[in-house]
This record gives structure tokens, sequence and C-alpha cells, in this order.
């Protein structure tokens, strides 16, 4: 049984996520007044933001001791739902932006995340294991 990487599959998903945001972004310039292009990529900047501080988050609390890393992870997790939170109050603020659109973009980087660890365990992305004699 090999090793889960969480730091590859965390790279991974921003990598994905980021690829998603630039063609919402390159979509805005065809379509500069649509509202749900504009939530789905100010969700997915959200969701990118969170995936990114979460990691750094896990990072940080590999050796600590369990007491403190609890705590960490705590503030950590207030953190981030106070700045989902804060981004949905925002756009629901606004008229130009599309509620649900972004709500569901906040929702992509776990989904990616999940679906891509699962693809993994399940071993169908496994290039790197994969030599010339296998």
């Amino acid at each position: 049984m090999r090793d889960w990487d969480f730091d590859g599959q965390l790279a991974r998903t921003l990598r994905i996520l980021a690829c998603l945001l630039v063609f919402f972004c390159l979509a805005l310039l065809i379509r500069p007044q649509d509202p749900v292009l504009l939530g789905l990529g100010i969700g997915i900047a959200t969701g990118m933001w969170n995936a990114f501080f979460l990691g750094k988050r896990l990072l940080a609390i590999v050796s600590m001791a369990v007491p403190n890393a609890y705590a960490h992870m705590k503030a950590g997790y207030a953190m981030r739902i106070s700045t989902s939170i804060a981004v949905l109050y925002f756009v629901s603020r606004t008229d130009s932006i599309n509620l649900y659109a972004a709500a569901a973009g906040i929702f992509v980087a776990p989904c990616i995340f999940t679906f891509s660890t699962v693809l993994m365990l399940m071993g169908l992305p496994n290039r790197k294991s994969e030599g010339p004699n296998s």
C-alpha cells in the first residue's frame, strides 16, 4: 500500500481550479455582464483561497501537540467558514453577481479534491508507478 500524497493532491486540485478560474475569466471577456460566470469565478476563487490556507494549516500542525493542533484547526475552520460567509454576504448585496453560482463555486474545490482522491485510491490515474515493465 502506498502513502497518500496530500501535498500533491492539493497541488493538483489548485491547478485544476486555476484552469477553471482562467476559463471563467476568459469567458467574462466574451460575456462581461453574465452574473452566473461572475458568481462561479468568485466562488471558485474563494474555494481556492480556502483550500490553499487549509493546506498551509495542515502542514503547520504536523509537529504540534494534539491539544494545540486541535485548537489550531478550530481557528482555521472559523477563518475559512467566515471567509465563505463574508463572500456570500457581499455577493447577496450585489445585483450583478448570482448568489447561487457563487455558492456552487465555493463547493467546486472540495468536490474536485474528493473526486480526484477517490480516483487516486482506486488506482486509475496511477501514472507515476507505471514503468516500462508494468
